[in-house]
């Protein structure tokens, strides 16, 4: 589809609403978020997983000259954090991963983000369908928001009967010490009868207006295309209902972000991550592609 000048600033703005809520999610994750020249820098003061510790340009830039990128991979190398870049390719040129590759860093990571506009996009002639809640009676949908979601987390993690699909774009909380999660998420649970087959976290950002289906977790023996769309459809929902107009995904496989496009997402990019590599304890399984998102918990 050819897009036009107003289809363009609009797919932007819509980009940027995502970076912001990126920003916003990891602040109330614990990291602390500061400018450094052109800019962002994201760092988490006690926990170094990669997720929490990035740069990123800052809000509106076009481009990042090599003495801003400078300015902050020194800073984080002053935090103790191993120098890496975070940004959604859609809104910087091709010449911008070049740039850092001068720097020493490579793709790490590449992660694609679905997204879905309540009312569409109307510069693009796109309108999405609203989500409908599964019509199946021995369905029931329930949902959390306190500590009760973060030890369904802790027992999926431990007990393996749940597929668990949480690409890594924003950490996952199993448990907090004492006791109750931190930021804005919400768990949807659904249940076939007594037994509960599927959870989707949602994390929320109301004042940027915007959510981000963040994990899923599936029973394995009742796991099928029906039900992880009926499970995507319900967190849809939930966060529509909540105020957030614009909701995106990790689209972690094939098969998951065509169940996304048949609920009204549309592809728009991808999250990059650039970073000095890691030593490869095996040089012969090294192929020299990009990682495969990994599940990241807190």
């Amino acid at each position: 589809m050819e897009i036009d000048d107003a289809g363009v600033r609009e797919m932007r703005r819509l980009l940027r609403q995502v970076q912001e809520h990126l920003f916003l999610s990891h602040v109330d994750l614990g990291a602390r978020r500061e400018t450094v020249g052109w800019v962002e820098l994201v760092y988490h003061p006690a926990n170094a997983v990669p997720d929490l510790n990035y740069i990123a340009p800052r809000r509106k830039t076009a481009w990042v000259s090599g003495h801003n990128l400078q300015q902050g991979l020194d800073r984080m190398a002053s935090l103790e954090r191993t120098p890496c870049v975070r940004y959604i390719e859609g809104l910087y040129p091709p010449l911008f991963a070049k740039a850092l590759g001068e720097f020493g860093l490579e793709a790490q990571q590449e992660t694609p983000i679905m997204l879905y506009k309540a009312g569409g996009i109307q510069s693009l002639g796109l309108v999405p369908p609203s989500p409908a809640l599964s019509a199946h009676e021995d369905i029931r949908v329930s949902i959390v928001q306190d500590e009760l979601g973060a030890e369904l987390w802790w027992e999926f993690w431990r007990n393996g009967l749940y597929d668990v699909i949480a690409p890594g774009i924003e950490p996952l909380i199993r448990w907090r010490q004492n006791g109750s999660p931190v930021g804005q998420q919400v768990d949807i649970m659904i249940y076939r009868q007594k037994s509960l087959v599927g959870v989707a976290r949602v994390s929320l950002q109301p004042q940027n207006q915007s959510s981000q289906i963040t994990a899923l977790a599936l029973l394995q023996e009742m796991r099928s295309a029906d039900l992880t769309q009926t499970l995507l459809a319900a967190a849809l929902h939930q966060a529509l209902a909540r105020g957030c107009d614009l909701v995106f995904a990790p689209g972690d496989s094939d098969d998951l972000r065509a169940l996304y496009r048949d609920l009204g997402f549309i592809d728009v990019g991808s999250l990059v991550s650039y970073s000095q590599r890691a030593p490869v304890a095996n040089e012969g399984t090294d192929d020299g592609g990009v990682a495969q998102p990994v599940l990241t918990t807190l």
